[in-house]
């Protein structure tokens, strides 16, 4: 069964001052290669990037082997662009679902989340008693969490009524769960 990895890149990053977190540098490159490159490696084997505000420059910033996918309503949150994501990996069993600003994942957890993924369930990787990235779906599951969410909660809702089914993966060791969401937050980047 494919795997699709979405990595939820469209908002205008306005508690980091306004600017592009999928550009941020990190490893000596753009954030979003990180992640990008954790998916596929860690074996998606279509990652798609969901882009909206400050399109232009992240597409031109993508590395050429992902799928870009442009959210025209981007403002009206995370929602509208989980359901472009879900929408574009109609092709595959399986989802990866991760944001732009998450500086630890590797190859090795998302390999991990996906060998431990059970047909049947969400599996959530946790880290401590935090929940994180990249979420795993069956490609129904992830078409109903996307019709389910609203606003800017993306997965939320789906998860919480679906919590008998909801396998939660301790990745304490794998990864430092901890995302960019404010200038206090970037000393998490490696120059």
């Amino acid at each position: 069964m494919s795997t699709a990895g979405i990595v939820l890149a469209a908002g205008d990053g306005s508690r980091l001052g306004g600017r592009a977190k999928a550009l941020l540098p990190h490893r000596g490159r753009p954030l979003l290669h990180t992640v990008t490159t954790a998916l596929a490696d860690g074996g998606c084997d279509e990652v798609i990037v969901v882009l909206g505000a400050y399109a232009d420059e992240v597409a031109a910033a993508c590395p050429p082997d992902v799928t870009v996918v442009v959210n025209p309503e981007w403002s009206a949150g995370m929602s509208t662009s989980l359901r472009r994501g879900v929408g574009a990996a109609g092709g595959h069993g399986t989802v990866a679902l991760t944001v732009v600003d998450f500086p630890g994942i590797t190859a090795e957890l998302v390999r991990h989340v996906l060998t431990e993924h059970r047909r049947g369930t969400v599996t959530l990787p946790v880290f401590g008693d935090r929940p994180g990235h990249p979420v795993v779906f069956d490609h129904a599951d992830a078409v109903a969490a996307a019709q389910q969410a609203t606003a800017d909660e993306g997965a939320r809702t789906y998860l919480a009524r679906q919590r008998d089914r909801v396998r939660r993966l301790d990745c304490t060791a794998l990864a430092d769960a901890g995302d960019i969401d404010t200038v206090g937050d970037l000393r998490r980047l490696e120059p």
